[in-house]
This record gives structure tokens, C-alpha cells and sequence, in this order.
């Protein structure tokens, strides 16, 4: 009975280091065939020299276990050392930890790719780091699809703030509430050039919109100058408006200088005929609503008693000067030339005292 204990014993010791060996082997079977790099560093000698690296690693770095066993793994980084992921690795593996990067490498033959390296610690019975372990994969082909995915979506994003003003564009992506809002002061612009209609019969519609298009956008460049929000073009009229999506103190100020710096821009433009053109600007400050309304083709607009009279202001103003109401006046009087135009009736609002803006004190 003890002869076969004994040899019981035996034999299933066997089968055990059998089962033992066999496990080694699939794991390297594994480790050979596996589609990532891997590699094995010694963290006991100076500069962590590699001393082991896989198949996979070969394939996707172009080197052989030849030449580079015994390096650091470095030589990958190439010249460009000053990524901020190398600085991530290197204070992991000072503390003895893991980590995962993402770092620009290059292979033997000089081509470069992006490489998610993630580095885990192996420790010795003594709690002693013995080495690191690095599993390298080539996620090139991913980076480069974030990238051109990023660049679309900053091209959507230039184009949806070409279109509204960012305030509202990100109230859009949010689905933050209701897009109109109510604001008390703002001042609104209106110009309108003069002799558009008569110039319309002289022109093909071709080079009446090349023309309208350079002087709108010498209009914009001076919006964007002055912090002003464009709001629309109809026909040969512009709107803008200052104080709003986002409430300042300045807005009359800022409106003012633009009509002023229009009235000089516009005289770079001359008709067929070589005469200048002239320009209508009629001003307003009060209170109105802005926003964004409908489901299809959005555009942010303004609404309100306010911006009615602001375009009756241009409408009944004269060829050259720029009619303001008495609300905006009075915002700007300490700081701008005005003279008094008068009475004059306003459709819808009856007589009012209007007046031009001269220019600016000095």
C-alpha cells in the first residue's frame, strides 16, 4: 500500500511539472504571437536596459531583438524628448508605478507613429522593483482619425459662429432652455447705401455682388474691431447691434465709432461713373429681445419697439449722416458731436427730436 502511495505521488508530481511546462510554453506561444509589443526592462541595472522584446515589437518598430536589447528603450523618442507624456513615464517609473501614454515614436527606417505605451511595475518577494513591464500597440491609424474627426468638427464649429454668436452656439449644443433673451439697453445700427436701387439697372447681378460683398465685409472687419455683433444683411441694408448676446456698458460708445469709421470706409468704394458712394446710418438704444427662433435655417435676430425705431432712424436720415434718437444721445453726449436735427414725424411713433452724430470730442 506505501509502494503505491508512493508511486501515486510520483506520477501526479509529474503531471504537475508537465502541466507546469506546458502553461510556460502557451504563455510564450502567446506572448510570441500577440499583435502588441512587449517588452521586458531590468530596473536593477542603470538605464533600465531592455531584455526582452517580442515579435510584435520587431514588426511594429523595425528593430530586432539584436539591436536593441541592452538600450534603454529611448532611441524611439528620437530627438523630441520635450513631450510632456515622456515626463508622465518618467516620473512613474521614478515612483515605481504604472502608467499609460500616448508618446510620438519613430521606427528604424525614420517614419514616425504614436505609440499607447502602458508601463506596470513587477516587484520581488522582498517588495523590491525588479523590472517593467511596457505593452506597446500603433494606434496611428486612430490618432489620425481623432485628428481629421477634430479638424471637421472645428470646421462646423467656425461655420456654426459665422452664423450666430458663440454665446448662443453653446447654448445650442447644451439645450440650455429657451435661445431668446430679454435685454434692457442695447443699441441698434442700421445702414443703408444710397443710390443702391439706381446702381442695380448699371451692373450685372454678378459685379453688383462682388461689390456689395467687399463693402460688407470692410463693414464686418470694423464689427469685429469694435466688438459689435453683425446681425443681418437685406438687400443693401446692415445691421448690427453692441450690448448683446453678452451685456456691456459700452454699447452706445462702440456703435457710434463704427457708424463714424463706415461713413470713412465706404468713400474707398466708387460707382461705374467714378462717384463715391454715400452711406444712411440711422442709430437707437433701448430695450429688446434677441434670439433665435424656429426649427430649420436658424439666424439670430433681434426684436422689439426699439429696433423698429432704430430702422425708421435710417429710412428718414439723409444721404452722409447718421441720425440718432435722444435715448442714444444721451448715452454719448459727453463724448461725441451732435447736432440737433429737430422734429420729424416717425411712422408708428409720431414726432420725435432727433439728431446727427457729428464725430467724436477730442
Amino acid at each position: 500500500m506505501a509502494h503505491d502511495v508512493t508511486g501515486s505521488n510520483w506520477r501526479g508530481s509529474q503531471a504537475y511539472r508537465k502541466g507546469v511546462q506546458e502553461t510556460v510554453k502557451l504563455r510564450d506561444q502567446a506572448i510570441a504571437a500577440s499583435s502588441v509589443g512587449i517588452v521586458i526592462a531590468d530596473a536593477r541595472l542603470p538605464d533600465m536596459p531592455l531584455i526582452y522584446v517580442n515579435p510584435a515589437f520587431e514588426r511594429i518598430t523595425g528593430y530586432s531583438d539584436a539591436e536593441v536589447l541592452g538600450y534603454n528603450c529611448r532611441f524611439l523618442q528620437g530627438k523630441d524628448t520635450s513631450q510632456p507624456a515622456v515626463d508622465q513615464l518618467r516620473a512613474a517609473i521614478k515612483a515605481g508605478e504604472n502608467c499609460t501614454v500616448t508618446l510620438l515614436n519613430y521606427r528604424k527606417d525614420g517614419t514616425p507613429f504614436w505609440n499607447e505605451l502602458t508601463l506596470s511595475p513587477i516587484y520581488d518577494d522582498g517588495n523590491n522593483l525588479t523590472h517593467f513591464v511596457g505593452i506597446q500597440s500603433d494606434i496611428s491609424d486612430r490618432i489620425k482619425a481623432e485628428q481629421a474627426l477634430r479638424l471637421e468638427q472645428e470646421k462646423s464649429e467656425r461655420l456654426l459662429l459665422n452664423i450666430l454668436p458663440k454665446p448662443i452656439v453653446d447654448q445650442l449644443k447644451q439645450f440650455e432652455g429657451s435661445l431668446a433673451q430679454q435685454f434692457t439697453e442695447a443699441t441698434i445700427l442700421f445702414a443703408d447705401i444710397v443710390g443702391f436701387t439706381q446702381l442695380s439697372a448699371q451692373m450685372s447681378p454678378l459685379e453688383l455682388l462682388n461689390l456689395l460683398n467687399q463693402i460688407f465685409s470692410v463693414f464686418d472687419k470694423l464689427a469685429e474691431k469694435h466688438g459689435i455683433e453683425k446681425i443681418k444683411t437685406i438687400g443693401d441694408a446692415y445691421m448690427a447691434v453692441a450690448g448683446l448676446p453678452v451685456a456691456n456698458d459700452h454699447h452706445a460708445e462702440a456703435i457710434a465709432q463704427m457708424a463714424l469709421d463706415m461713413q470713412q470706409a465706404i468713400q474707398q468704394f466708387k460707382t461705374p461713373q467714378g462717384e463715391r458712394f454715400q452711406i444712411r446710418i440711422g442709430i437707437n438704444t433701448g430695450l429688446v429681445v434677441a434670439g433665435v427662433i424656429g426649427i430649420k435655417k436658424f439666424s439670430y435676430d433681434l426684436w422689439g419697439d426699439a429696433v423698429n425705431v432704430a430702422s425708421r432712424m435710417e429710412s428718414s436720415g439723409l444721404p452722409g449722416k447718421i441720425q440718432v434718437t435722444a435715448a442714444t444721445k444721451e448715452r454719448l453726449q459727453d463724448k461725441y458731436i451732435f447736432e440737433q436735427r429737430g422734429v420729424i414725424a416717425v411712422k408708428g411713433k409720431g414726432e420725435m427730436i432727433n439728431y446727427w452724430l457729428v464725430g467724436k470730442q477730442k
